[in-house]
């Protein structure tokens, strides 16, 4: 595949995944019987995920673009990422299954900052695409 469509479906399973996570976080939150302290989780959960977003998984996508645009296209599944990406993944999965011997409150502000983190890191990828077009 291409490094265009590469750096498309990782924006793309980025904002997935970021969309679901921030809906269950939500969901979560929404469920608390205290709203005022829901309404301050979530507050708080985003703007810890926006800060996530913009200053720690934009180091993520531009390595990431980076060697995308530097692999010879087409680029296969194999070479796509590298082992420490797919470390990465897998340490962030299992994570996510001890997040549920958490209090829900923990557990819910962390799945709305990781969320809009993802949103925030798939806007990146998105733009990073639209950088390859300008170039052209």
């Amino acid at each position: 595949m291409s490094r265009r469509a590469w750096i498309s479906i990782s924006g793309l399973i980025w904002a997935f995944v970021g969309v679901l996570l921030l809906y269950k976080g939500l969901q979560i939150l929404g469920a608390l019987s205290y709203p005022e302290q829901a309404t301050w989780l979530v507050a708080g959960g985003l703007l810890v995920g926006f800060i996530k977003g913009r200053f720690i998984l934009s180091k993520t996508v531009n390595r990431i673009t980076a060697r995308l645009n530097s692999l010879e296209q087409p680029i296969r599944f194999v070479d796509a990422y590298p082992k420490s990406y797919w470390l990465l993944l897998s340490a962030m999965m299992g994570i996510g299954v001890l997040l549920r011997l958490v209090p829900r409150e923990v557990h819910g502000f962390i799945d709305v900052a990781v969320g809009s983190a993802l949103i925030n890191g798939a806007m990146l990828y998105f733009r990073a695409i639209f950088g390859i077009e300008k170039a052209r």
